[in-house]
């Protein structure tokens, strides 16, 4: 070889790029994230327990008799997760909201309209983290001349109380 000491310089110099080329070239690992290294985002918090689930089954009367509108509230800690599944024979008005225990703030988180024309099936479904603790549930209410059976399922962190609660006038007046 002519150049013995340039080829080797040359060898050298390449292993060097392919060395420095390589570990340019590997990908980053992606960044991690411990949950406890930031709770205020909620994404995941233990409990003593296991959850719970129930379905209520309610029958709202005619919208011209007591008994068409009351209210479902289950009581939920701040922070707890709550998943509901909300469905009715017919469409109903329906207002999902929270009252605090300490301040009695009350918090409109849905609200669902039927409309008098619609003769379809409703439902309504989500998922909920407990901004403060207190009575969190669904006013309900029945537009229409007859009887509509609304199903709540409720699955998570909750307790059955206060439960249903009546209110005393119709919904709408009797002609």
């Amino acid at each position: 070889m002519p150049y013995p000491r340039l080829a080797a310089a040359a060898a050298a110099a390449l292993a060097t790029c392919i060395l420095a080329t390589s570990a340019l070239g590997q990908p980053k690992p992606p960044p991690e994230l411990r949950s406890r290294e930031a709770p205020h985002l909620m994404v995941e918090r233990g409990q003593e327990q296991a959850f719970r689930s129930d379905v209520v089954e309610i029958v709202l009367a005619p919208a011209t008799e007591t008994g068409s509108r009351l209210e479902y509230k289950v009581d939920v800690g701040a922070g707890d997760a709550l998943v509901y599944s909300l469905a009715a024979d017919l469409p109903v008005i329906s207002e999902f909201h929270g009252e605090a225990h300490a301040t009695k703030t009350v918090i409109f988180y849905r609200e669902d309209t039927a409309t008098a024309a619609s003769q379809g099936p409703f439902a309504s479904h989500g998922q909920f983290i407990a901004p403060m603790s207190g009575a969190h549930g669904w006013y309900l209410a029945n537009p229409h001349d007859r009887p509509v059976t609304v199903r709540l399922r409720l699955a998570g962190y909750y307790k059955t109380s206060p439960g249903l609660l009546k209110i005393q006038r119709p919904l709408k007046a009797a002609p």
